[in-house]
C-alpha cells in the first residue's frame, strides 16, 4: 500500500492587537453614569433616549466583535471545509471491509450457535420444558473466546441448581406443591416457588378463618333464637298458667238443665246433620253433672 503524505499547514497563530481595556473603562465610567439615571415623569423622555444610546453602543461593539472572529476563522473555516472532503474518501473502503467482516461475524456466531445447541441437547435431559434454551441463553457464548466445554459446564450448573429448586420443593410436603411446581417452571425461579406456597397459605388460613367466624356467628344466631323461642314459650306458659289459676277461683255460673226432650224420629230420608263444636266453662262440681248429660246423649266432647 502506498505511504501517506503527512498533513502540513502553514500559518501562524498570532494574536490580536486591540485597546479592549481602554474600551472596558470608558464603558465602566459611562455604565455608572447611566446607573445613577432615576427615571421620574418628567424624565420618562430622556430615559428613552438613553437607553437607546446603551443599546446602540453595546450592539456596535458585539458587531465588531463579531467582524474580527469572521476575518480570523475565514482561513480555518476553508482549511476545516478541504480537511473533511479528504477525510471523508476512507468512508468507502471502510465501509466494504467492515461490511465483509461483519459478515463473517455472524457467520462464526452462527457456528457457535449451533455448538450451544448440542451443549443443550446434550445436557438438557428431561428437564427441557423446564429450562427451555431461550431461557436460559447467554449472549457471551458466541464469544470466540468462550469455549464449548466452558458453555456446556454453564448449562450443566444451571440445570443442576433447577434439580435441587425442584427437590427442595417436594421436601416441603406441601399441600400446594403443585402451584410451587407450576411457577417454578414457568419462571425458573426457587424463591418465587415458595413464595407461592406461601401466599396460598396465607390464602388458606384467611379463608379457613373466616369459615370459623361465620360458623361461630350462625351458631350464635341459632343460641339466640332458641332462647327467644324458650322465652317465648315459657311466657306463653306463665300466661296460661295464671288465666287457669285465676279461673279456678272465680266462683263458676250455675247450670240449670231442664228435662231432656225426646228426639223425634227423623222422616227419610233426611240430610246429614251439621257438625257445631262448642266450648263451655264450668265449675268441677258442676262438671259431673254435665259429663253425665253428655253422655247420655251420646255427644263427643274433650275436657281442657
Amino acid at each position: 500500500m502506498a505511504n501517506l503524505v503527512p498533513v502540513q499547514v502553514k500559518g501562524n497563530v498570532g494574536t490580536i492587537e486591540d485597546n479592549l481595556d481602554l474600551v472596558e473603562l470608558s464603558i465602566r465610567e459611562k455604565v455608572q453614569e447611566y446607573a445613577a439615571v432615576v427615571v421620574t415623569e418628567d424624565s420618562v423622555k430622556d430615559g428613552k433616549r438613553f437607553l437607546a444610546d446603551i443599546r446602540k453602543e453595546k450592539k456596535a461593539l458585539d458587531d465588531e466583535r463579531k467582524a474580527i472572529k469572521t476575518q480570523w476563522m475565514a482561513p480555518y473555516d476553508a482549511f476545516e471545509k478541504r480537511a473533511k472532503q479528504i477525510i471523508a474518501l476512507y468512508d468507502e473502503p471502510v465501509k466494504i471491509i467492515n461490511d465483509q467482516l461483519a459478515e463473517f461475524e455472524e457467520q462464526r456466531k452462527a457456528m457457535k450457535r449451533q455448538e450451544i445447541e448440542a451443549a443443550y441437547d446434550f445436557v438438557k435431559g428431561d428437564l427441557a420444558d423446564w429450562l427451555p434454551l431461550d431461557r436460559i441463553y447467554n449472549p457471551k457464548w458466541e464469544n470466540a473466546t468462550y469455549s464449548a466445554k466452558k458453555v456446556r459446564e454453564d448449562m450443566e450448573l444451571i440445570f443442576d441448581q433447577m434439580k435441587v429448586s425442584i427437590s427442595t420443593i417436594k421436601s416441603m410436603k406441601s399441600e400446594f406443591e403443585a402451584d410451587a411446581l407450576r411457577v417454578l417452571k414457568e419462571t425458573g425461579s426457587l424463591q418465587s416457588a415458595i413464595a407461592e406456597i406461601n401466599e396460598l397459605q396465607k390464602q388458606k388460613e384467611r379463608f379457613m378463618e373466616q369459615a370459623r367466624q361465620e360458623a361461630e356467628r350462625e351458631r350464635q344466631e341459632k343460641e339466640r333464637a332458641e332462647k327467644e323461642q324458650e322465652e317465648k314459650a315459657a311466657a306463653l306458659q306463665e300466661a296460661k298458667e295464671k288465666k287457669v289459676a285465676s279461673e279456678t277461683h272465680e266462683k263458676p255460673e250455675e247450670l240449670e238443665f231442664g228435662p231432656v226432650a225426646e228426639m223425634p224420629e227423623p222422616a227419610a230420608p233426611f240430610a246429614p246433620e251439621k257438625t257445631l263444636t262448642v266450648m263451655v266453662k264450668v265449675g268441677e262440681n258442676d262438671f259431673s253433672m254435665l259429663r253425665d248429660f253428655l253422655d247420655m246423649a251420646n255427644l263427643e266432647y274433650e275436657v281442657m
